[in-house]
């Protein structure tokens, strides 16, 4: 039993993305069951919540390192002094990557074994 229910979209969306997702390309070297499972887990995993927030930082106004500290210090204002690590992406240099704290997967099971 998935612990996310399927993405919701408009029929209109969902079959735009199917006919791209599975075009002639995909169909010539897969099968048309693959590329159907693959299609399938992308809208699973597009359903489930992203583990960090990304922060582009616009480098022609500011460093990545003033927008890191200026980021830290907003985090432990709005968290009562909780402090968030903000981590800079090892491949692109002007993103800031900030764990999203929140509901983790054990807590979603729990949630949904009680509204059972």
């Amino acid at each position: 039993m998935p612990i996310f229910p399927k993405i919701s979209l408009r029929p209109e969306v969902e079959n735009y993305l199917k006919e791209n997702f599975m075009n002639e390309e995909v169909l010539a070297v897969s099968s048309k069951q693959d590329a159907q499972g693959k299609f399938e887990a992308l809208l699973n995993h597009l359903s489930h919540p992203p583990s960090f927030t990304s922060v582009r930082v616009n480098t022609h106004l500011a460093s990545v390192q003033h927008v890191k500290s200026l980021l830290v210090d907003e985090l432990k204002k709005q968290l009562n002094g909780l402090i968030v690590p903000v981590l800079q992406h090892p491949d692109l240099q002007d993103v800031l990557l900030i764990p999203v704290i929140g509901p983790s997967y054990e807590s979603w099971r729990c949630y949904f074994c009680v509204l059972r």
